[in-house]
């Protein structure tokens, strides 16, 4: 044999001897990212639930005391369903600029929506005598300049206003939360601001076409993503006993024919029922509690029977002895728990 077939036997030989090595150092390098993926455990995000606070400038240093007492215990955001001011609060800016201004203290990312009071109501003349829609105006330059949560530290959001169709809508908000959507959508109290007087009711038409678009919006990426869960939030109350499942269609006349109130929250209940009829996840609406405190399941099918995967959540008003916490766990198939707990006293 030459020197050059000497040469390859040898190299062969070598090989032959490594290959369990390096079979083996495959092996044990694959090993712990396998373990890594078993011990992994979800991520849990903490959220506090407000309402309808501060009311009142005497109310001003205990919200400010709750605020520093969620960082204290690390949460992780505070969500602000609405309701910034007292009902026979005047609604003009300098109330509202020192609102906003405690709002954007928070020690952690804050997401507001609007409430009633801080807008809707704010033509009674206890409040000002101001136009609704300017105050709404207003809120929307002063509270959400930017793409962004309040707060000292704030967090990226969606704005409905990226659309051009709904450029003026800077109050609907979405924010995602790992495997978890938060959608915040402008629907007040006092009836969704809906009014009895004749002709056209342009502001609740329109922002119910906008809130209904963004919501679908909202339902679909959801579904599209592979979500396990949305979170919805609103001020006002949807009166969901108000046997609106019997309803038809909301006309002129029910306030004549019929003798009784026009429903401004149907089209609201009807889209919910559908959407949630066809998510795969869990929906949790939150708004303030004209009643209190309560967690159930208060949303019917068309047979009229709980829908088990949605829930929801009114929450504690005007006081800062309690809060909400929420309680995410993205990755779960029950992805949400709601705890009530010990604020500040009154």
């Amino acid at each position: 044999m030459n020197a050059c077939g000497c040469r390859l036997r040898g190299r062969a030989l070598i090989i032959a001897a490594l290959l369990p090595l390096l079979a083996a150092m495959s092996v044990s390098a694959a090993a712990p990212a396998r373990r890594a993926g078993k011990a992994a455990a979800p991520e849990t995000i903490r959220i506090a639930l407000l309402s309808d606070l501060p009311q009142w400038p005497a109310a001003e240093d205990r919200f400010a005391a709750l605020l520093d007492l969620l960082a204290e215990r690390k949460l992780d955001l505070v969500v602000h369903a609405g309701g910034i001011k007292g009902d026979t609060e005047s609604c003009g800016d300098a109330v509202l600029q020192a609102r906003q201004h405690l709002l954007d203290q928070s020690p952690l990312p804050l997401v507001y929506v609007p409430g009633e009071t801080d807008w809707a109501e704010c033509h009674l003349p206890v409040n000002g005598n101001f136009d609704a829609m300017e105050r709404l105006n207003r809120l929307r330059e002063l509270y959400f300049p930017e793409d962004a949560t309040l707060g000292r530290h704030p967090r990226a959001v969606v704005r409905q206003s990226d659309q051009a169709m709904f450029r003026s809508f800077r109050e609907n908000v979405r924010l995602s939360l790992g495997n978890i959507l938060l959608v915040g959508l402008n629907v007040p109290g006092d009836n969704n601001h809906y009014r009895n007087e004749g002709g056209r009711n342009g502001e609740f038409e329109d922002r119910r076409e906008a809130n209904r678009q963004w919501l679908a919006r909202a339902f679909s990426l959801a579904q599209q993503h592979g979500m396990t869960g949305i979170i919805i939030v609103a001020h006002g109350d949807p009166q969901f006993g108000n046997g609106w499942e019997k309803r038809g269609k909301p006309s002129l006349l029910d306030g004549f024919m019929r003798r009784r109130p026009r429903d401004g929250y149907l089209e609201f209940k009807r889209q919910l029922r559908e959407l949630a009829g066809r998510y795969r996840g869990q929906v949790l609406l939150v708004h303030a509690g004209s009643s209190g405190y309560r967690t159930d399941k208060p949303l019917r099918d068309s047979a009229g029977k709980p829908m088990p995967n949605f829930t929801r959540v009114a929450l504690p008003v005007g006081t800062t002895a309690q809060w909400t916490e929420l309680i995410v766990t993205p990755q779960a198939a029950s992805p949400f728990s709601v705890v009530l707990k010990d604020g500040v006293g009154n």
